[in-house]
């Protein structure tokens, strides 16, 4: 490394971290004089408060590594090169100056995809050609310059050293410096385009998918607010181990949501979802009766609820003329004519339908006022002719017909509300009608439904029950807060069905999707997708691009080697992990001592200096009973089930099933055994990928009778072409 340039960039850097104090400080002062300038304006003082705030807290983290790259770009119409520092956030000082370029901001691109040489970047006003003369990567730690190096690609194995070596708790706040060409390409992609990525174990599924959401806030600024875009995780427990790096990329204010709590908050209607465990364990252990849980995410079950929706349709006009207060106003014949009329294209839920429908007849009303009124003046006199009313009752009459002139004027909108009453059918309500009466919509075959029934009636719901919740909705009122959303980024999806995302389009027609998913790692078969085809073709009518992530970041090369031995055996596409090794995966037989040989591996690991360790179960009931014994040996360490809603490291005990997204430094498998996970079955097969492939640094396997037969075959060969190697990263 050059002395001299080191100088200079160490000038560089002090200069740069001078900027962003003196922006602190600005920022500061700002937030003190707000409240006397804006005192009279509370609502207005309240926003600019919080971005305030928001900005100095983005200020003060971004401070001690203001920046990670430089580029230097002389564009063919220029005179002058561009000298841009490349940062997690861009700075701009008091003069309008560009200090720091936002990793975001389009020039930035050339960082990631472009050799050095003749490149290119699109910007607002078109393509942008010219010469890239440099690119640097820089080691700064508390404001401090350790290193830096001129490259040619992000690619390059010694820039991915560092980031590949460190600790999982750093990992997804560092990706930004090391995005690939291939990420970077699904980062960028445009607005208005749906993708779905299909990634292996350790590809950046999640951390593209974050970087995605960041990439879009930053571009789309001006016209589309951080509210409008949507995440959608797993379950709660990862949404929160998710939840703070979109502040950390200077995004605030987009919902995260599990797909369980979007129909709840769609509905508006309480009611509690079981637990998908039972369910997954008793598919584990073969009990794979699930042609119910199957149907429900189908498109043939959205079918059914069309043709029970058609027929609901049928009966929203009462039999029976529009009466107020005693007198016909309106008669049935033209109240459900005017229905039929409504454009059902246009118009497409049962709320829109009627709403349509009352502003019509209201109108009616208004022109044949007069018409009206002589007939409910005749009706009145037909009462008084009778003779028989009392004086109580005449009083009585004369006020009902004041109250029907009133409505009369009012184009009789209040009565013709509650005259649809229906259009206030709660959704539970309908989905159970829809069940007890089901056999007139499915095909004839011998579903038991009893359990739905039970389920509806205690309003404690299955998973599977959630796409047909959100469509009956949807039929019934539309989606009109759901409308807002441009974006949606849906992470772990492969075990979704086809009708959740049938669905999810349907409630937000005007937001393009970046689906996230890894086949390898469906767990549920019973309710998920067999390929993204089928939401290619029936989501999106085709208008839907997958892409491919095919790189393993994750794991070194040893683990993966070994993890491929199981896609390998079901038929998948095997992972291709980067050029990084490591230790050489063990496999221990545990010969009934395996409290002692737990023991003595996780010393191991502690001693190794890792942060984030994980034992990883089959199955809840193995977890429980292993971390007991554990517990009373006086280990420390937490058990985590799917009531935990966050990981703050340290040792765990896990299911494979919960693990899945999450990642450690070390792994720990507690028994790998043929009769755990057995060979012919392709659900335990994903869970032991799903839970070897969670290791950043160290895999041990254990196993108690015979190794389970993916693992006791030779290594695959040549699944690498070793071009060198990053030398071992162990513990921190």
């Amino acid at each position: 490394m050059n002395d001299k340039i080191f100088k200079v960039e160490e000038a560089k850097l002090k200069e740069v971290i001078e900027k962003y104090q003196e922006a602190i400080e600005e920022c500061e002062l700002k937030i003190k004089s707000l409240p006397k300038n804006y005192r009279d304006n509370p609502n207005l003082l309240a926003e600019l408060m919080h971005l305030n705030r928001t900005k100095l807290e983005v200020l003060k983290r971004s401070i001690s590594k203001p920046y990670f790259a430089r580029i230097d770009f002389k564009g063919d119409n220029e005179k002058q090169t561009d000298k841009c520092y490349i940062g997690k956030v861009g700075l701009i000082d008091s003069d309008n100056n560009i200090i720091v370029v936002d990793w975001r901001a389009p020039i930035a691109s050339m960082y990631y995809d472009s050799n050095i040489g003749r490149a290119s970047y699109e910007a607002s006003e078109g393509i942008i050609t010219g010469e890239l003369l440099v690119k640097r990567q820089y080691d700064i730690e508390d404001q401090k310059l350790k290193g830096f190096q001129d490259v040619d690609t992000v690619s390059n194995d010694d820039i991915l050293k560092p980031y590949l070596g460190m600790s999982a708790d750093h990992r997804l706040k560092n990706i930004v410096s090391t995005i690939q060409a291939e990420q970077n390409e699904i980062i960028r992609e445009k607005l208005n385009k749906n993708i779905i990525v299909q990634g292996v174990a350790g590809s950046g599924k999640t951390t593209v998918a974050l970087h995605r959401i960041a990439y879009l806030v930053y571009n789309n600024i001006q016209h589309i607010k951080p509210e409008q875009y949507l995440v959608i995780g797993p379950n709660k427990f990862f949404v929160t181990y998710i939840s703070n790096v979109l502040p950390d990329l200077d995004v605030n204010n987009v919902e995260q949501l599990t797909y369980e709590e979007l129909v709840s908050k769609y509905l508006e209607e309480e009611f509690t979802v079981n637990s998908s465990d039972q369910k997954l364990i008793d598919s584990i252990d073969g009990f794979e009766k699930f042609s119910i849980e199957k149907l429900k995410t189908s498109m043939l079950f959205k079918s059914a609820l069309d043709k029970y929706m058609n027929d609901f349709d049928k009966t929203v006009v009462p039999k029976k003329d529009l009466i107020i207060k005693g007198y016909n106003v309106l008669p049935e014949s033209l109240i459900y004519k005017t229905y039929e009329s409504v454009d059902k294209q246009h118009y497409f839920n049962i709320a829109s339908r009627v709403e349509r429908t009352i502003l019509l007849l209201s109108n009616y009303i208004e022109n044949e006022y007069d018409n009206l009124v002589s007939k409910v003046n005749e009706q009145l006199y037909e009462k008084y002719s009778n003779g028989n009313l009392s004086k109580t009752e005449l009083e009585k009459e004369r006020k009902n017909v004041d109250y029907v002139m009133k409505e009369l004027r009012n184009g009789c909108y209040q009565s013709l509300k509650k005259h649809f009453s229906k259009t206030n059918t709660k959704v539970l309500t309908l989905y159970s009608d829809f069940i007890k009466n089901i056999n007139k919509y499915i095909p004839a075959k011998n579903y038991n439904w009893n359990m739905t029934n039970k389920n509806i009636k205690n309003k404690t719901l299955d998973f599977e029950d959630m796409p047909a919740l959100l469509y009956l909705k949807y039929k019934l009122s539309g989606a009109e807060y759901f409308t807002k959303y441009r974006h949606v980024v849906i992470d772990e999806s492969q075990d979704f069905g086809i009708f959740n995302f049938y669905a999810l389009k349907q409630i937000m027609p005007n937001a393009t999707f970046s689906i996230f998913g890894d086949l390898a790692q469906a767990i549920y078969s019973y309710r998920s997708i067999n390929n993204w085809d089928q939401v290619i073709d029936t989501t999106f009518n085709n208008q839907c691009e997958l892409k491919h992530l095919l790189k393993s970041y994750r794991t070194t090369i040893e683990i993966m080697n070994e993890a491929n031995k199981i896609n390998n055996h079901i038929g998948l596409n095997q992972a291709q992990p980067v050029i990084r090794h490591g230790e050489e995966i063990n496999i221990t037989k545990s010969d009934n001592n395996l409290e002692d040989l737990l023991f003595q591996k996780i010393s191991n690991f502690v001693n190794k200096g890792y942060s984030s360790i994980a034992i990883i179960c089959k199955t809840n009931d193995e977890a429980a009973s292993l971390y007991s014994k554990l517990a009373k040996k006086g280990l420390k360490l937490e058990y985590i089930d799917s009531s935990n809603t966050e990981y703050r490291g340290g040792l765990c005990i896990i299911t494979s099933y919960l693990a899945k997204g999450l990642e450690f430094d070390a792994v720990i498998i507690a028994d790998a055994s043929e009769h755990i996970y057995s060979s012919n079955k392709i659900i335990d097969m994903k869970l032991l990928y799903v839970a070897m492939t969670r290791a950043l640094h160290e895999l041990e396997i254990i196993y108690s009778k015979e190794i389970t037969t993916p693992l006791n075959n030779p290594k695959l060969k040549n699944v690498v072409k070793s071009k060198g190697s990053l030398s071992n990263s162990g513990g921190k």
